[in-house]
């Protein structure tokens, strides 16, 4: 196994060249070990996988390594990975485990751990790396296939019974992803008779385009459907995972996240006036001062899921969000990133306000945003000096005020600009806004400036359209 599988949110790699199928019982052990530590006493634990091409392979050497360790194995199937989590609620569990890789290409794939993230996950990576003796934690455990899908339908369609039998009218594309072995079976119980379904056959080689929605060339079949069909309320789709959804508008406009999460936002603070929302430090302002004029609290927090989970816990928010379409809902839901739920309460949003998406969008403070350019720098070390350097420049702009609990967020009068690290790459992220085309021009001056000693100056103008 390569270091570099060892992320911030999970492990994560290409098989056969960085993750080793072969070794993944190995390594299962040591999660396990590390997992039994964490919560000692606990017996059972979740495993679900997605459908990549060799998640069957893997999970037989995961099963079996967990068997052996003395654990009795729930397997729930085949499942978009917030289903693993809704098993962890269902059967009181603090042990789970998906094999995924997420929005990754076909040739990669992974394991998520339930709350295990961060430092945690380099635990895991030291013990494996030291080859740590594990032993089993009692007599050999057992496999008991438990399939969860028809129990979440029956939840979603209770929680959501206004609902059933809506004209809403919508193209959802499920990627060839994880989400095909729910989505169109909930549609059905449902009664939604007029949403078309794009790539809904769950498919490992992903045929089609990506799994990752946020990216505008992933949903160009949903733009085309809306493009011949104007009556088509939105379109969506989902993530290779089904922890994402972004939804599109009937011209095929990507709506950002941030944009999204002030939609839910606005539904929420209809029924809790006042309640805190986490959003994520790329988020725009346009956001935040709609949550001001609607009369929530906004909590920026750090990117990455764990950090909006954590933020929310600490702010005691009902409701947080990612520009990368993340949603966590703690009104009426259990705080986890559920794409399949966050569709539903899209739909819900669209039939209580009688508004259409380009209505409600409408009534967020206008900015002019870049979306989140990604530049490639040489090493994962290089780009914490790259943003250090970001930090010192703007720290003797006298004109700037400086959010630096994620990389550096610079606001100035004309507008703000951000460079973070990336989290699970050798990548600078970056993003601007304004009120105008000239603010956003003289803030990416402001970071090009700061970033010109590190990259070819050409090739960073271009990356930021400059």
């Amino acid at each position: 196994m390569k270091k570099n599988i060892f992320r911030q949110y999970d492990i994560r790699g290409i098989v056969g060249t960085e993750l080793i199928v072969e070794h993944v019982y190995a390594l299962t052990q040591v999660i396990a070990t590390y997992l039994l530590k964490k919560h000692p006493g606990e017996k059972k634990i979740i495993v679900g996988r997605d459908g990549r091409l060799h998640s069957p392979a893997i999970h037989e050497q995961l099963v079996q390594a967990l068997v052996d360790m003395g654990l009795d194995v729930i397997d729930v199937g085949l499942v978009p990975t917030p289903l693993v989590y809704f098993a962890v609620q269902y059967h009181k569990t603090p042990l789970a485990v998906v094999i995924t890789a997420s929005h990754n290409p076909s040739a990669y794939n992974g394991i998520k751990m339930w709350g295990v993230f961060g430092e945690q996950i380099q635990e895991i990576s030291r013990l494996y790396e030291t080859k740590i003796s594990v032993k089993p934690v009692g007599p050999q455990g057992t496999v008991h296939n438990l399939p969860i899908i028809d129990t979440y339908i029956r939840y979603i369609k209770n929680q959501f019974a206004h609902l059933v039998n809506s004209p809403i009218k919508a193209v959802v594309d499920c990627g060839n992803g994880s989400t095909g072995a729910v989505v169109p079976l909930l549609i059905e119980e449902m009664g939604w008779k007029n949403i078309k379904l794009l790539c809904a056959e769950v498919d490992g080689t992903f045929p089609y385009h990506e799994a990752d929605p946020t990216i505008p060339e992933n949903m160009g079949m949903v733009a085309q459907e809306l493009q011949k069909d104007p009556s088509y309320a939105l379109g969506l789709g989902f993530d290779g995972d089904g922890d994402r959804m972004n939804p599109m508008t009937k011209d095929g406009t990507l709506v950002p996240g941030d944009k999204v999460l002030a939609l839910f936002a606005y539904g929420v603070l209809q029924n809790i006036p006042g309640a805190a929302v986490v959003c994520d430090i790329k988020s725009s302002g346009g956001l935040i001062d709609a949550l001001k004029q609607w009369g929530g609290r906004a909590c920026i927090a750090p990117s990455g899921t764990s950090n909006i989970k954590k933020s929310m816990k600490e702010n005691c928010a009902v409701l947080g969000g990612e520009l990368s379409c993340h949603f966590f809902f703690h009104d009426r839901y259990f705080g986890y990133d559920d794409g399949i739920y966050a569709m539903c309460r899209l739909f819900e949003l669209l039939a209580k306000t009688k508004k259409t998406c380009e209505e409600l969008l409408e009534l967020i403070p206008a900015k002019v945003s870049s979306p989140e350019f990604r530049i490639a720098c040489a090493s994962d070390e290089i780009k914490e000096t790259i943003i250090n350097d970001v930090k010192k420049y703007f720290a003797t702009k006298k004109d700037s005020e400086l959010i630096t609990i994620d990389g550096i967020r610079a606001h100035m009068d004309y507008g703000w600009g951000l460079a973070r690290a990336s989290n699970t790459q050798p990548v600078i992220c970056l993003r601007f806004e304004s009120d105008c085309q000239n603010g956003l021009a003289r803030v990416k001056n402001d970071f090009f400036i700061s970033l010109k000693t590190h990259f070819d100056e050409q090739v960073l103008r271009e990356s930021i359209e400059l």
